[in-house]
């Protein structure tokens, strides 16, 4: 896999940002739905205009809670020379359909573990092979709202990443097997970046009407780590009391275990989760990032690993893969993140 991620420096209104977000990254986003135009079809049996349809049904509730997010996508359209309807079905692309949903294995140390006592946190994030192609880093300084450093898929207006309040959010896909109208997780990533504190990051999701589900790993600078997992009717926060804090793709509440979907479609979470864990007993503390890069990078019961490699049998539309590992160190508000693999791909810096 080649280094393809962009790196796009945004700031001023919603209307600016989005705009110079569009045209920068315009091939990107034209290719990202080529993308998602055949993942809807092969995945889902579903035309693009009948997913655009869809989509119409979560502008309400964004514009109620995040106008200025609907506003950069209007403008993200307007910057890439496409529709409003193209990018606002990207943004919603997990909650038009509830199925096939990403991977990824994520690990967190707070201050106690972390080298200079800095709070670190990683994930792998396993998706599609033709995903590689299209991942943007952007810098975001927007008046009133921390400045904040987000690694996207070309078009997103959310991703992982972390803020200059000292909060980084990462995620893992979950399934309860239903979804309903409501806010798109990718509005939710910018949201929760969008606070200053665990408490109101927290809040952002426990009072959101939430679509579908999934779990949010939050940690902030202030030493907090903890994984936040929701259905469309619940949630649960698991907080660190110390220890590394694991997460993959099923769920770990007992409020949810009885409804857990994925774990049956995707077995191979309960051995990525079993790595990490014993991978962080077995550490020498004081970590760093090359330390989490290193468990990122374990290929114990490959190929289906926490470096996860794809079947070359497959097409390119079913090898689920790997397609970066992310690393965070929330107190220096620095950012890594792989080129591809992390047992391969080229690590790039950056830093607010």
């Amino acid at each position: 896999m080649k280094p393809q991620h962009i790196f796009i420096e945004l700031s001023g209104t919603s209307r600016e940002i989005g705009l110079k977000y569009g045209q920068e990254a315009k091939v990107m986003i034209h290719r990202n739905l080529e993308f998602y135009k055949v993942f809807f079809k092969e995945y889902a049996h579903m035309e693009w205009n009948e997913a655009q349809h869809l989509a119409q049904s979560f502008i309400p509730l964004i514009e109620k809670s995040a106008p200025d997010l609907l506003e950069e996508m209007r403008a993200i359209a307007e910057g890439a020379e496409l529709s409003f309807e193209d990018i606002l079905t990207l943004n919603c692309r997990s909650e038009v359909i509830f199925a096939r949903p990403d991977g990824c294995s994520f690990i967190g140390f707070l201050s106690k573990h972390g080298k200079d006592g800095h709070v670190y946190m990683g994930q792998t994030w396993d998706w599609l092979i033709p995903a590689v192609e299209n991942v943007c880093v952007l810098k975001i300084q927007k008046e009133g709202k921390p400045d904040q450093l987000i690694a996207v898929e070309a078009g997103m207006v959310g991703g992982k990443g972390l803020n200059s309040a000292g909060i980084g959010v990462c995620l893992n896909a979950l399934s309860v097997g239903k979804g309903k109208v409501g806010m798109p997780l990718h509005v939710l990533y910018r949201m929760i970046l969008n606070t200053t504190k665990a408490s109101d990051a927290v809040e952002v999701v426990s009072l959101a009407q939430r679509a579908g589900s999934g779990n949010f790993d939050i940690g902030t600078a202030s030493d907090y780590m903890f994984c936040l997992e929701y259905t469309p009717d619940n949630f649960d926060v698991l907080m660190s009391e110390g220890e590394p804090i694991c997460h993959t793709n099923h769920y770990l509440s007992p409020l949810f275990l009885a409804q857990d979907t994925f774990k049956r479609d995707l077995p191979e979470t309960f051995m990525r989760l079993n790595t990490l864990r014993r991978k962080a007993k077995e550490l020498e503390f004081p970590v760093d990032e090359k330390t989490i890069f290193g468990v990122l990078s374990s290929h114990q019961n490959f190929p289906d690993s926490v470096c996860s490699h794809e079947d070359p049998i497959d097409s390119k539309y079913k090898r689920f893969c790997t397609i970066y590992g992310i690393v965070m160190d929330l107190t220096a508000r620095r950012l890594w993140i792989t080129d591809g693999r992390p047992c391969e791909g080229k690590i790039a810096t950056y830093a607010l």
